[in-house]
C-alpha cells in the first residue's frame, strides 16, 4: 500500500532553500545529487512509512508521532496520519535541534 506525501510549507520552502544553496555554492551537479538522495529517502517512505526513527527530542516531552530520516547530514522530519505522510520540515543535522524543533512547536507547526 502506498501513502501519500504531503509537504508542509516549512518543509518545502527548507528544501527548495537547500537545493538552491547548493546550486549557487557548490554548482548544479551537487544540487542535483543532493536533491535526488533527499528525494529518494521520501519515495521510500511511500512503501515504508515507519522506516524512519522515532525524534528522541520530542519523544522526551511527550510529542511521538514524528519520526525522522537522515540523509548525510540532512534530517526529515515527517508524521504519518492515515494513508498520509506529512513531512514537516528538512534541516541540517549540524543546526542546534533542540531549538529548531521546539520552535516550530511553539509556533504550532509540531503538536
Amino acid at each position: 500500500m502506498k501513502y501519500n506525501i504531503i509537504w508542509s510549507k516549512d518543509a518545502g520552502e527548507e528544501f527548495i532553500e537547500i537545493i538552491s544553496w547548493y546550486k549557487y555554492n557548490a554548482g548544479k551537479t551537487v544540487a542535483q545529487k543532493t536533491y535526488a538522495k533527499i528525494n529518494s529517502q521520501i519515495k521510500k517512505l511511500k512503501d515504508m512509512p515507519g522506516m524512519g526513527k522515532q525524534v528522541q527530542i520530542l519523544k522526551d516531552i511527550g510529542i511521538n508521532d514524528y519520526r525522522q530520516i537522515v540523509q548525510d547530514h540532512w534530517i526529515l522530519y515527517y508524521k504519518t496520519e492515515g494513508q498520509c505522510i506529512h513531512i514537516i520540515s528538512v534541516i541540517d543535522g549540524r543546526r542546534n535541534l533542540e531549538e529548531i524543533l521546539y520552535k516550530k512547536i511553539i509556533d504550532g507547526k509540531i503538536k
